[in-house]
């Protein structure tokens, strides 16, 4: 038979129980017997005491020695004492008990003048005794001594305690006995139902439990056998329900790994550390590798450079989708588009801050091949270069050409032109008409700039001088390069300069370019207020800022700024103001010196353009 552990734990509370009271009982009863004995003995000697110092008073006046001594030979012969000895006045012992001698302690005591009273004495071959003296005649005759022994009150006490201590066993296997009964009669239905909970957790269903008593215990044997009866449905349809979603889960899989697999781009999986963990057929034939030279190896290991920072930079910054060009196989040219991978979203939990995406467990690599349309795209640079250079060699003559003919007009025939209002008529219609050649000839010059400078940037045939210098320095030059605007738009313009403004690393003019455009176009769309320029240091960045009090830009609008030939608002009633390239110029500008351009804007409340450039170690 099992021994159950409430059995065990009642066993143990029983025994540190009983031991506890066996213990204050024994404790308590030694101390009030020793007390008692005590006093008993204390009593005794004391009785004794008197007894002989009342007979012996004439005796010892006589010195007879000899009667004396065969008094107090008889008192000897009573349990517990020990000796007994008489002195006369002078402290000479008349007649004693000792055998051979009187011992050395007693006569210490003696001398110490132990005349009265009751001391403690250790004697040599008797032990532990209880000495009362008691005087005789008032102590005018001598003195009388009884030494009651200790040693009988502890064998007393012993003798008592083994009896209690039997006692106590007793009553405590009878207790024991009496609590395997009573606890068995409770912890065997109670092992038997831990026994079918087991057999339940293990989904055994079909065990039953003999418990047919109608306590408590028989109650929870019944509830649980119901219990059993409805898991095993529920397991039943639960298992249905698993193997269902098993098969249309390796349906899905199977599914995502065929779209994986036929995928016509590269597709790269790798995890917080950078190893990879999934790379499909298309990313093997643009690499040029095996897929078990991949999974599992760290990044570094397998791919080139670009690749492997790029991966580094989406680890980083898991807002942002990054791009980078790298070089494939067999000479071939791919596009590479990261971006973060996160386990769940975290904003849809209680308490998690709207907008966390959840925790990032790695990153996701869509590679491309691009040669042909890099290939389409250099040709249409070139298309476009050839062709704005063959457009402004012409341009240039018809604007030359013109400005002369308005300046001849104005300066030999206008003139002679007085008097008839046909003829002023047309003088103005000509030099009106002669106005719009030329401001549409220059914005045309304009567009084709603009065009060059793009052509240039996506080919990459700029010649970047990048040099340190103060990042103050730009925005000194564009104030002074764009005064003349404020002075004839009326409009207040503002520094706003912050304390310790680093360094920055980068192309002077291209930088002033993209400083230019910014305040040329704050200006160009704000009819009343002004322009603040604000230069900020934040976190190992130089921050720029133009603010103006223009008309603004509507929210849906603000991410088209930044697309080439897109220009915010109605093109129907409002008059473009530009090209549509300035924006997307100062964007390529201000990435390929790994900085970032933004804008923020609310239609009647004016806009800020922003951007950052990276301090100079």
């Amino acid at each position: 038979m099992i021994v159950s552990r409430l059995f065990k734990k009642t066993l143990i509370i029983i025994i540190i129980l009983f031991a506890v009271i066996a213990l204050i009982t024994i404790v308590s009863s030694s101390w009030n017997l020793y007390n008692q004995l005590t006093d008993e003995f204390k009593s005794k000697g004391t009785a004794i005491g008197r007894s002989i110092s009342s007979t012996s008073a004439d005796i010892l006046l006589n010195r007879d020695a000899a009667t004396i001594q065969a008094m107090i030979d008889q008192f000897t012969e009573i349990k517990g004492v020990a000796y007994v000895f008489v002195e006369d006045v002078q402290g000479e012992i008349i007649s004693h008990t000792f055998v051979p001698r009187v011992p050395p302690e007693i006569e210490r005591m003696e001398k110490s003048g132990h005349k009265k009273g009751i001391v403690d004495v250790n004697i040599d071959g008797i032990g532990d005794c209880m000495d009362i003296a008691l005087p005789i005649v008032e102590g005018a005759v001598g003195y009388v001594h009884v030494g009651m022994d200790k040693g009988v009150i502890v064998s007393n006490i012993r003798s008592a305690l083994l009896n209690q201590i039997s006692l106590i066993l007793v009553i405590f296997l009878a207790s024991i006995a009496i609590a395997y009964f009573l606890v068995n009669k409770i912890s065997q239905p109670l092992n038997n139902l831990s026994s079918y909970a087991t057999r339940l957790a293990s989904h055994d269903f079909s065990s039953t439990v003999e418990i047919t008593s109608n306590d408590e215990v028989g109650l929870l044997a019944r509830t649980m056998s119901s219990m059993a009866i409805d898991l095993r449905d529920v397991f039943d349809r639960y298992e249905q329900a698993v193997r269902d979603a098993t098969v249309e889960l390796q349906d899905t899989l199977l599914y995502l790994t065929t779209v994986i697999d036929n995928m016509a781009d590269g597709l790269l999986v790798t995890d917080t550390e950078g190893l990879i963990t999934r790379a499909n057929p298309a990313l093997s034939d643009m690499l040029a590798l095996r897929e078990t030279e991949m999974i599992g190896r760290h990044c570094e290991e397998v791919f080139s450079r670009e690749l492997v920072e790029l991966v580094e930079k989406s680890k980083r910054d898991t807002d942002r989708v990054l791009t980078a060009e790298i070089a494939i196989a067999r000479n071939r040219v791919g596009k590479a588009v990261a971006t973060g991978i996160y386990k769940d979203s975290a904003a849809s939990q209680e308490g998690a801050p709207e907008g966390d995406p959840g925790k990032g467990i790695g990153s996701v690599i869509l590679i491309r091949d691009i040669t042909t349309e890099k290939e389409v795209d250099r040709m249409k640079t070139d298309f476009i270069s050839t062709v704005s250079h063959e457009l402004r060699t012409p341009l240039t003559s018809v604007l030359g050409f013109a400005q002369m003919i308005k300046k001849k007009l104005e300066d030999s025939v206008f003139p002679l032109v007085v008097g008839e209002k046909k003829a002023e008529k047309a003088v103005k219609q000509v030099s009106g008409n002669l106005g719009i050649i030329l401001a549409e000839g220059e914005r045309l010059t304009a567009l084709i700039n603009d065009v060059l400078d793009i052509a240039k940037l996506e080919s990459g045939r700029i010649d970047w001088k990048m040099e340190r210098f103060p990042a103050i320095e730009i925005v000194e030059r564009a104030i002074v390069a764009t005064s003349a605007l404020f002075e004839q738009s009326n409009l207040f313009f503002k520094k706003d300069i912050g304390p310790d403004i680093p360094d920055v690393i980068g192309d002077r003019d291209r930088l002033l370019q993209v400083m230019i455009n910014l305040i040329s176009n704050s200006v160009k769309f704000t009819e009343k207020g002004g322009v603040t320029c604000s230069v900020r240091a934040n976190s190992g960045d130089v921050v720029i800022s133009v603010i103006d009090t223009g008309m603004g830009i509507a929210e849906s609008d603000i991410k088209k700024v930044f697309e080439k030939f897109r220009q915010v608002g109605d093109t129907l009633t409002d008059k473009p103001k530009g090209t549509g390239l300035g924006l997307p110029i100062c964007k390529q500008i201000v990435e390929h010196h790994n900085g970032k351009i933004w804008a923020a804007s609310e239609p009647g409340k004016g806009s800020v353009f922003s951007f950052s450039l990276p301090a100079a170690e």
